[in-house]
């Protein structure tokens, strides 16, 4: 960024049904380097591969749509829990018919069906990143991206959603990225540890 070295990434390979935790200190660039991971931003030098394939500009949004994002603040939208979850669903024109037995096995999944007609205001930090978790898996994403998901988080809400995510993308083998600056976490989740200086 203007001239000064953010990233530099000589080679980096996340193995299909793995989770590779990257930790680091603040300023280390585990932020930019999710950003060139989920071709949201482009590097300045090197390629980004996506199932082996070299991702050119015109493969990019059809790359992106097999991908999905969760970041610290759950950025809901002002609609219900179950609203929020089918977001990304009706972006992805997928029939009517299959997005309520999707989202509700999402909602139950994570434990808040009961919270599906709630509005996302009244929601609680844990409850509110149960529902961003949810909408981002009900696309079934080969790849998830999560941007320190739980620092925002209470201890024992942080510890019972790591646990429950851990055993989520552990059972349905979803290739996953976490960035975080929380060592424990990076344990708990991670098949791999990268770390960032």
């Amino acid at each position: 960024y203007g001239g000064t070295m953010i990233l530099q990434v000589p080679q980096l390979e996340v193995h299909a049904g793995e989770i590779l935790a990257v930790i680091g200190p603040n300023g280390s660039g585990k932020s930019t380097l999710l950003r060139v991971i989920g071709l949201l931003e482009n590097p300045t030098a090197g390629e980004v591969r996506f199932k082996g394939e070299v991702v050119r500009k015109d493969r990019l949004l059809a790359a992106r749509r097999e991908m999905a994002m969760v970041f610290q603040d759950p950025l809901l939208v002002d609609d219900t829990v179950f609203e929020n979850v089918t977001l990304g669903l009706r972006f992805r024109h997928v029939a009517p018919s299959e997005i309520a037995p999707r989202v509700q096995a999402w909602l139950e999944r994570f434990g808040i069906a009961g919270l599906a007609q709630r509005q996302a205001r009244t929601l609680s930090g844990g409850e509110a990143q149960r529902t961003a978790l949810a909408r981002a898996l009900v696309l079934k994403p080969d790849l998830l991206l999560l941007d320190e998901p739980f620092s925002a988080l209470d201890q024992p809400t942080r510890e019972a959603l790591i646990e429950e995510l851990a055993g989520i993308l552990r059972e349905d083998r979803i290739t996953t990225v976490l960035v975080t600056h929380d060592r424990g976490e990076a344990l708990a989740l991670g098949d791999r540890v990268a770390v960032m200086m």
